[in-house]
């Protein structure tokens, strides 16, 4: 199995055509502070996707596989970490664009275009991972909801309670 990182790409032309290749995916430090940076992680380790890459029709790949992370981000309430092991199911479809002007082009949904004639393996699992976090992160002591200072003073029963406050 080879071993490429998150700056790799994988020219499909020289891929065997009837069983595919097998790699993972690793990124260097270099590459995982990036992705702390662009999805604002607290930390991420850990990192590494198995991927299967083979052809499926003329012009067509399909890349499957697991990709898993331990990923710490911000409580959206109270700011604390929240620890979250991802664990992703990918599967990915690639298709070359036809050159020929004179032909009629169908949008196909679910599929993603060859760059340069390549797949782009790297930006494929750094936005399989931005998906698979959770959302919202949530710690175990943020409460269920906010109320700001003002909308607790400004409510309709804001002057019987004001009457029940002792002096």
């Amino acid at each position: 199995m080879e071993t490429l990182t998150l700056s790799s790409t994988l020219p499909v032309d020289h891929l065997p055509p009837t069983r595919g290749i097998s790699v993972e995916v690793v990124p260097t430090q270099a590459e995982i502070d990036a992705l702390i940076e662009r999805f604002d992680f607290i930390a991420v380790t850990d990192v590494c996707a198995r991927l299967k890459v083979r052809k499926v029709a003329k012009d067509c790949w399909d890349v499957t596989g697991h990709l898993s992370a331990n990923v710490t981000q911000r409580c959206v309430v109270t700011g604390e970490p929240v620890p979250e092991l991802v664990d992703f199911m990918i599967e990915e479809r690639y298709v070359r664009h036809a050159e020929d002007q004179d032909s009629v082009e169908v949008e196909l949904d679910g599929v993603e275009p060859l760059v340069d004639g390549a797949i782009d393996l790297g930006e494929m699992v750094t936005q399989s991972l931005g998906v698979a976090v959770t959302p919202w992160p949530r710690s175990a002591t943020a409460t269920d909801h906010l109320e700001s200072e003002e909308e607790k003073d400004n409510h309709p029963f804001a002057s019987l309670a004001a009457l029940k406050k002792p002096e």
